[in-house]
């Protein structure tokens, strides 16, 4: 142990000899195979939607992309200038805990993720922006984090909520109340169900199916099961904004974007990988599925873990 209250064993992270489980390996070789065809949504290896402020430029992807970031940062409620320690669940390419660092630029931060590929190239990345020294990105799965109980001051899950088991994702809830301190932060931002899955029509079901499939996830997380999860593990002050209209401009590129990268792909005489395409249908049908409005949402969920 180095003194950091986030430090733990390394070694044991660093082989993660144990196999993992069908979840496990399903969102690796997804994200093994169609990760880095991110770059093409983002420079920054941003791998969600963006948030959209009145006065931006709709068709700058990348400044609402950052822009979500920024969102996620506020909604820690931390002052700007404390020595905070902070935790990625499902940190992707580290680009949200890149954007945390230079919010509270006295933060420490740990990402995990699954995907070797990302644990590689999201420390390449914050090296190149001289924050390896306050960000560690390790290979870990988030619902049995090597963290001691009750270390880190604040935590985020960006559109990776979704991958933990269950309609209610009760195992990544649990962990978080587990290694966040009495009155720790936590953000959630994600696509979220408002039904069961059998009350959708045969078409929507049916783009849903595909969409969480071509996404390895089981199923979306349902919002009303989700904060319900919240307030049993001991969440208070739990605020649940529907930013469905802020994300929609950016959502609104997925279409070009698909399009420019198949003939990217065309061009370069590149292979499209299986999982590259299954992430372009799943991309495609999100639009669709996010007009239907009574059925599904994008929201930003916050709040603070209460007394034990």
């Amino acid at each position: 142990m180095d003194g950091n209250p986030l430090s733990f064993a390394r070694t044991a992270v660093e082989a993660f000899s144990e196999p993992l489980a069908d979840r496990g390996e399903r969102i690796v070789e997804f994200y093994e195979q169609a990760g880095p065809d991110y770059e093409h949504w983002s420079r920054g290896f941003n791998m969600h939607l963006g948030f959209y402020r009145w006065g931006m430029d709709p068709l700058d992807r990348e400044a609402m992309l950052e822009q979500m970031n920024v969102e996620v940062a506020m909604r820690l409620d931390l002052e700007p200038n404390s020595a905070s320690t902070f935790i990625d669940l499902g940190c992707g390419m580290g680009s949200i805990a890149r954007s945390v660092a230079r919010y509270y630029p006295r933060s420490l931060i740990k990402g995990f993720t699954l995907a070797p590929s990302q644990v590689r190239r999201a420390s390449e990345l914050n090296k190149e922006e001289k924050l390896a020294d306050r960000i560690e990105i390790l290979r870990s799965d988030y619902v049995s984090l090597p963290i001691a109980s009750r270390s880190a001051d604040g935590a985020w899950a960006v559109e990776s909520a979704c991958y933990a088991e269950g309609a209610d994702k009760q195992d990544l809830i649990r962990e978080m109340a587990r290694v966040l301190k009495t009155g720790g932060r936590f953000v959630v931002a994600d696509c979220f169900i408002k039904c069961p899955e059998s009350e959708l029509n045969p078409v929507v079901r049916r783009f849903y199916r595909i969409a969480c499939d071509g996404w390895a996830l089981d199923e979306m997380p349902a919002i009303d099961g989700f904060v319900g999860a919240l307030a049993r593990n001991g969440f208070r002050d739990i605020v649940v904004e529907d930013i469905s209209w802020r994300v929609a401009p950016s959502l609104a590129h997925s279409p070009f974007a698909v399009l420019t990268f198949i003939i990217k792909k065309m061009l370069t005489g590149e292979p499209l990988y299986p999982h590259s395409i299954n992430n372009l249908k799943a991309s495609l049908l999100a639009l669709m599925l996010g007009l239907n409005r009574s059925k599904f949402s994008y929201c930003l969920i916050s709040g603070t873990l209460g007394d034990a």
